[in-house]
């Protein structure tokens, strides 16, 4: 009950307050003190109107407080004795703390910190702090602790009257500097296009802006409507760029909104990018689990084209070995042959694999260079005329006469050698054909056979051998070349592929990117 009876006493205190406008009326208006030329915050236009921020916002208070009023205009020296003399009501100024035993401060409508103005091209133009100012001419309207500071640092005084003036004079190149409040400093600055002026802040503590009256229930009123207004955003939205308040202020309504509308877009994107991310590591993991299957079959294949003739080279090293086996030297020899023939084959084996794995290392360094196409094919057809059968034809064909073109010559030799070589060995009448043109912004090659053609069980993975868990590598298949072929044409980002029907024949393409320099 005690709690009740304080809130309705409260309350009804509240409403005397407004019900009898804190004692003024259209008969008796509060009179406000208003600066002639204080621009922004107070001042008269040219019609005799008051104008300025202040004006806007003890205009929004005055009506919030259901209070008339009326100003009257005057010089700030003027008005700071009118204010304390009791001549008007109300008037706006910075908190002192020799005045506040004379006079009724309200709390802070906001704060006012001060900044240096200097000229851009001052030869001491990075030491404006009030540790370096000592023998600079400094201008300064007339404040107390302004003027203890730059004593002590032992600056040259200057006190001015006129602040747009002595800006004006800062800039012609009479002061080395002129300090006074950031609002003063933006608004003059831009207002007589000073462009040749910087301001920057001074670490000097920030003074408060406030109302001040006599009248005690007028400051307790005043101060009550302020905490309202600062907690909605009202003196912000008035004030706007010219102050920033920078300890204990109550955020607006709306940037709370702002705030939870930003956290709920960055809740999102986040939820966004774990779902991208886990999609991505679901990818990365069913790629990782195929890997490790491949892996599994590439050493089952890579160890069974490795046992195959290394147990054939210790089984005959065996048997010759021991001396009383009863062994023919027509045996011995065939033993000798087929020892050297499975080393051979190892060490090719082993050399591809080598090959294969600096390839998709990365370990290959591709350099282009001009060379004529037909040159290049009718070389490498001289090479290996010699190796084909009598009943096979070995022929170049293009609609092109001359083609020269930026190829890396090792490449275009390893891979085209070695389709030569392969339908060589599997052709033994009929014809070799080998086709080229100019297809996509690079060339195209094929090799056409007529032999025996591809078996249907490696047709699928030709190229990849060693990943195929239903083939191994054995003499009969055309082991790790193709696969080679394929890695060094990715490396350069071609294609390659393949076309095959047993007994009929086979054809072999790739297609390269590639610079035409001329074609005919």
């Amino acid at each position: 009950m005690r709690k009740l009876a304080i809130i309705l006493l409260t309350i009804a205190a509240t409403l005397a307050v407004h019900a009898d406008n804190l004692g003024y009326s259209k008969f008796k208006p509060l009179v406000i003190g208003l600066d002639l030329d204080y621009a922004p915050l107070q001042y008269v236009d040219e019609e005799g109107l008051p104008k300025g921020l202040d004006v806007e916002l003890t205009q929004t208070l005055m009506q919030r407080l259901n209070v008339p009023y009326t100003y009257r205009p005057n010089t700030w020296e003027a008005i700071s004795g009118d204010v304390l003399k009791g001549r008007v009501d109300l008037a706006m100024m910075v908190f002192s703390p020799y005045r506040q035993s004379l006079i009724n401060y309200s709390r802070a409508v906001f704060k006012l910190y001060y900044q240096v103005v200097y000229r851009n091209d001052h030869k001491d133009a990075d030491q404006f702090n009030m540790r370096q100012i000592k023998d600079k001419k400094i201008a300064y309207m007339s404040s107390r602790p302004i003027t203890d500071t730059l004593t002590k640092a032992g600056a040259e005084l200057h006190v001015v009257r006129d602040l747009p003036k002595a800006l004006q004079d800062l800039s012609a190149g009479e002061y080395d500097a002129v300090i006074c409040f950031r609002y003063q400093a933006k608004y003059h600055i831009h207002r007589l296009h000073l462009t040749n002026l910087t301001a920057e802040d001074l670490t000097l503590t920030p003074r408060e802006y406030c109302y001040v009256s006599h009248n005690r229930k007028l400051i307790d009123a005043i101060d009550r409507e302020l905490l309202k207004m600062d907690k909605e955003g009202t003196i912000d939205d008035i004030y706007g760029d010219y102050i920033t308040h920078l300890d204990g202020f109550h955020l607006p309504q709306w940037f709370w909104w702002l705030v939870g509308g930003v956290v709920c877009l960055t809740l999102l994107l986040i939820l966004f990018m774990q779902r991208r991310h886990n999609k991505r590591l679901h990818i990365e993991m069913r790629r990782a689990q195929k890997s490790d299957q491949l892996k599994t079959v590439f050493l089952a294949n890579v160890s069974h084209a490795l046992r195959t003739p290394l147990n054939a080279i210790i089984g005959f090293s065996e048997l010759l070995y021991q001396d009383d086996n009863g062994i023919s030297a027509e045996d011995r020899q065939q033993m000798f042959t087929q020892i050297n023939t499975n080393g051979k084959q190892l060490l090719y084996f082993i050399n591809e694999l080598l090959e294969l794995s600096n390839i998709e290392g990365g370990g290959v360094q591709f350099t282009r260079v001009a060379a004529d196409i037909r040159e290049l094919l009718e070389s490498y057809k001289s090479e290996v005329e010699h190796r084909q059968q009598d009943e096979v034809v070995l022929k170049i064909e293009s609609p092109h006469q001359q083609c020269v073109a930026e190829i890396d010559a090792g490449m275009f030799r390893h891979v085209m050698m070695h389709l030569l070589s392969n339908a060589i060995r599997h052709t033994s009448q009929g014809s070799i054909t080998i086709e080229y043109r100019q297809q996509d912004n690079g060339l195209y090659f094929a090799v056409t056979d007529t032999g025996e053609g591809i078996p249907e069980d490696l047709k699928n993975n030709i190229f990849a051998l060693l990943t195929d868990q239903h083939t191994f590598v054995q003499q009969e298949t055309p082991g790790l070349g193709l696969s080679i072929c394929k890695a060094i044409l990715d490396a350069v980002n071609g294609r390659v592929g393949m076309s095959s029907e047993v007994g009929k024949g086979s054809t072999f393409w790739f297609w390269a990117p590639c610079k035409i320099i001329t074609i005919q």
